[in-house]
C-alpha cells in the first residue's frame, strides 16, 4: 500500500499486526485501517502535530505500545508485523507499507493450522490438462483447452522484451516495434471480418500479440487455428519495417502519448521512480520519451526487432474450446513458427543478418493506410 499526503517528516517504523482488532473475515488478516496510526504515530515521533483522522480510521482501535520507531527505544518486533516506512519528497510524504514476518507466524487464529512457513512449501497442483512444450528452434508453447465460451479460442504470442530492455537511447522503441510489426501485418488485416479480434500491447517485461477468434471463418467456413498462427508468425518473425508503415505509427505513438499525459499517469509515473529508483523499471517507461521517438532513425527500430524478436525469446498461449487433437495442434505450431532460425540475427553473422533484414525492408507489400 502506498499513500501520499503533505507535510514535512520522515521516519520508519513497524509495528504489530496483532494490534489490529479488526481483521478480515474470510483470511483472518488485519485490516488495513492502520494508516491513520503510521500518520499519527510518525508526526508525534518527529514532534510535528498529528493530523486530524476521521473516526473511520481512528488510530484508537490500536494498542500503540506495540509501535517500534529507530527514533525511539526498544527492540524491533518479531513475528507477524507491517513495516512501514514514510519518506519525504519535497512537500509530498510517500508511505510504504507492508505485512513482514509472515514465515515465522501462525496463519490463523486456529490453533490447528499449520504454520506460513509450511504453507510456502508446498508445491502448488499443476492442471493435469495443460500441455507445455518447445520447439526445436528454441520457441516455448503452452495449451489449455478450456471449452467456455464454446467455439472460440484465443492464442497470445509473448515477446520476452519490453521497456526495460530498451537502452538509453531507445526509451519508447519496444512500443514503436510493436506497432509497426502488428499493424504492417498481411495476414494480421485478412483477420478482419472473419468474427475475430486482434490487438497487442507493450508492459515493462514484455509484448503480446493476442488474437480472439471463432473455430470457424465465418466467410469462408475455414478453420481458423491455422490462419491465426500464420498471422502471428508474420506479426513477429516477419515483419515489413516500411519507410511509410514507420512514420504512420511513428505519429500514432506521439499521439498515445499526448493523450496518457494525465496527472493520474504523471502521479504513477513519479511513485514508480521513488519505488524502483535502483532498476530501470523506474526510468524506462512503455510509452517512451517524445522526443527519442520524434528523433529516431528507421535503423534503431529494426535494431531493436533483430536483438529481441527470436523463437527462443517468445512463447506461444492457446486457450479454448480447440477443434482437434493437441497432437494437431502442436503440429501445426511446428508448421507455422518450426522454420525460423533458433537465436536473434545477431547469432548467425553479419550475412544472414543482412538478407533478413534486406528481406524485410525491401519492396514486399504492407499495410498503409
Amino acid at each position: 500500500m502506498v499513500v501520499c499526503v503533505n507535510s514535512g517528516y520522515s521516519v520508519a517504523w513497524h509495528f504489530h499486526a496483532r494490534s489490529c482488532k479488526h481483521r478480515c473475515q474470510v483470511h483472518q488478516r488485519p485490516c488495513i485501517n492502520f494508516m491513520a496510526y503510521i500518520l499519527c504515530r510518525s508526526t508525534s515521533a518527529c514532534g510535528a502535530a498529528r493530523p486530524r483522522v476521521s473516526s473511520s480510521s481512528s488510530s484508537r482501535s490500536l494498542k500503540q505500545q506495540h509501535a517500534w520507531s529507530p527514533l525511539r527505544p526498544g527492540p524491533k518486533p518479531a513475528g507477524l508485523h507491517i513495516a512501514a516506512s514514510v519518506h519525504v519528497r519535497g512537500r509530498r510524504v510517500i508511505i510504504c507499507a507492508a505485512l513482514a514476518g509472515v514465515a515465522d507466524s501462525p496463519t490463523g487464529t486456529d490453533s490447528s493450522s499449520s504454520s506460513s512457513s509450511e504453507l510456502l512449501s508446498q508445491r502448488v497442483k499443476g492442471n493435469e490438462q495443460l500441455i507445455t512444450g518447445q520447439l526445436s528452434n528454441g520457441l516455448r508453447y503452452v495449451l489449455q483447452p478450456n471449452r467456455t465460451p464454446p467455439q472460440r479460442f484465443e492464442a497470445h504470442l509473448e515477446v520476452h522484451a519490453g521497456s526495460v530492455d530498451e537502452r538509453e537511447h531507445e526509451q519508447g522503441v519496444a512500443h514503436l516495434v510493436e506497432h509497426v510489426t502488428f499493424l504492417g501485418s498481411k495476414r494480421r488485416e485478412s483477420l478482419l471480418g472473419t468474427g475475430a479480434r486482434a490487438n497487442a500491447y507493450t508492459d515493462f517485461h514484455h509484448t503480446v500479440f493476442h488474437v480472439h477468434a471463432p473455430l470457424t471463418n465465418c466467410i469462408t467456413g475455414t478453420p481458423m487455428l491455422p490462419q491465426v498462427l500464420e498471422a502471428l508468425a508474420e506479426i513477429a518473425f516477419v515483419p515489413q519495417f516500411l519507410p511509410m508503415r514507420i512514420e504512420k505509427e511513428r505519429k500514432a505513438v506521439l499521439a498515445e502519448a499526448q493523450m496518457m499525459n494525465t496527472i493520474e499517469y504523471r502521479i504513477d509515473c513519479q511513485l514508480l521512480t521513488h519505488l524502483h529508483a535502483e532498476n530501470n523499471l523506474g526510468c524506462r517507461f512503455p510509452i517512451g520519451k517524445t522526443e527519442q521517438v520524434k528523433a529516431w532513425e528507421h535503423a534503431i527500430v529494426q535494431h531493436f526487432w533483430a536483438k529481441w524478436y527470436f523463437p527462443g525469446n517468445v512463447t506461444l498461449y492457446i486457450v479454448g474450446d480447440l477443434d482437434r487433437p493437441t497432437e494437431e495442434v502442436i503440429r501445426l505450431i511446428e508448421a507455422s513458427f518450426g522454420g525460423f532460425p533458433a537465436g536473434s540475427l545477431a547469432d548467425h553473422g553479419a550475412d544472414v543478418a543482412a538478407a533478413v533484414l534486406e528481406r524485410i525492408t525491401g519492396n514486399g507489400s504492407s499495410s498503409s493506410s
